[in-house]
C-alpha cells in the first residue's frame, strides 16, 4: 500500500493522486454525517489529513459492492468505520436491521480492508459490557452484552479482530457531540427541556457511565492513527457519573438554580427507553494510561466546553 517515495504519483481506478506527506493519512470515513463524524472529520482535516467523508447515501456498508467501490475508487491509507445503528430501542425492536448494519456492515468493511491490506478503525461502545462490575471497565475485562445493540457492536469487534491484523478498536461512552440540531443524546434532551421553560427535570440516578466528548475523542483518534499502536482502546473522559449527575452539572454550569432536579429510577422512563441497559457503563482508559497517551479530560471539564455550543 502506498508509494516508494513522496514525489511519486499513486494510481487507483484511473484516478491520479499525489501521495500525502509521510505523517499525514488519507482516510475513508463511513457514517461521517453522524454525531461523532460531524466533529471527527473537520478535526482530521484541520490536522492536514485528506478525508473522504461518506454517509449512507454515498456508501451503504450493508452492501459489499458499495464498500468495494469506495475502497478502490482512490488511494487511501486507513478506513474509519463509524456507520452504525446507535438507537438501543431501534436495535431491540428490529434486530435484523441491527445485525445487518452493525455486525454484517462491519464485516463487509473488515473483509475489504483485509483484501487491500488497509488498516481499520472501528468505533465501538461501552455497551459491550453487562454492567455488573463495580469498578470501571478496562480493555482487559471480558465483554458480555445484555441488549441487541451491545451484542451487534461486540460482534463487529470480533469481525475486525478476525479479518484485519492492523486495527484500532475504540470504545466510546455516553457521547457528547454535535450541538443543537445534531445531538440527539442526553445533553440535548436536558437542554431542550431548559429551552422549553420547564421548572422540573427528572434524570436517572441508578445507571452509571463515562461521557465521551467528541473533540477530545477526535484528538485521541488523531494521535493514535499517527502512532501505529494498533489495539483496543477505551476513549472516555475521566470519571464516572449518572445521568442525574450530568443534569446537575449542566444546571450548575448554566446557573439555572431556578429549575428543580429530581432523581428517578430507570423504570420512570421505561415506556420510552425500554431496551435493557447495563447498570454501569463506566470505563477507564487503562491502555492509553499505560502507554502514556491518555489526553481525555475529566468529564465535567469537557461538558463545560460543550455547553458553550448551546449559548
Amino acid at each position: 500500500m502506498g508509494c516508494e517515495d513522496e514525489s511519486r504519483i499513486c494510481l487507483r481506478s484511473d484516478t491520479v493522486h499525489v501521495r500525502q506527506p509521510a505523517n499525514l493519512v488519507r482516510i475513508l470515513v463511513t457514517g461521517a454525517m453522524g454525531m461523532t463524524g460531524s466533529v471527527l472529520v473537520p478535526a482530521l482535516r484541520e490536522h492536514g489529513h485528506h478525508v473522504l467523508a461518506t454517509d449512507i447515501d454515498d456508501l451503504d456498508v450493508r452492501r459489499p459492492s458499495d464498500v468495494h467501490a469506495w475502497m478502490h475508487r482512490t488511494m487511501i491509507d486507513l478506513v474509519a468505520h463509524l456507520a452504525a445503528e446507535t438507537s438501543l430501542e431501534v436495535c431491540q425492536n428490529v434486530p435484523d436491521h441491527a445485525w445487518l448494519t452493525n455486525a454484517i456492515g462491519t464485516k463487509n468493511v473488515a473483509l475489504e480492508c483485509r483484501k487491500t491490506g488497509i488498516p481499520m478503525v472501528y468505533i465501538s461502545s461501552a455497551g459491550v459490557f453487562d454492567g455488573t462490575q463495580r469498578e470501571p471497565y478496562t480493555e482487559f475485562d471480558t465483554p458480555n452484552p445484555i441488549n441487541v445493540y451491545g451484542a451487534t457492536k461486540y460482534e463487529g469487534e470480533r469481525f475486525v479482530r478476525q479479518f484485519v491484523p492492523n486495527h484500532y478498536i475504540m470504545r466510546c461512552g455516553w457521547m457528547m457531540s454535535g450541538g443543537p440540531g445534531k445531538d440527539h443524546k442526553f445533553v440535548s434532551h436536558v437542554m431542550t427541556q431548559i429551552h422549553d421553560g420547564v421548572d422540573t427535570i427528572h434524570a436517572v440516578s441508578d445507571k452509571f457511565g463515562s461521557p465521551t466528548y467528541a473533540p477530545d475523542f477526535a484528538a485521541c483518534f488523531e494521535t493514535l492513527i499517527r502512532s501505529g499502536d494498533y489495539g483496543t482502546y477505551h476513549t472516555v473522559n475521566a470519571g464516572s457519573c449518572s445521568r442525574y449527575d450530568v443534569a446537575r452539572a449542566i444546571l450548575d454550569i448554566l446557573g439555572r438554580y431556578d429549575i428543580a432536579l429530581r432523581p428517578a429510577s430507570s423504570s420512570f422512563f421505561s415506556e420510552r427507553f425500554f431496551a435493557p441497559r447495563p447498570t454501569s457503563e463506566a470505563m477507564r482508559n487503562y491502555v492509553l494510561d499505560l502507554q502514556g497517551k491518555n489526553t481525555m479530560r475529566p468529564w465535567r471539564d469537557a461538558l463545560e466546553d460543550y455547553l458553550k455550543a448551546w449559548q
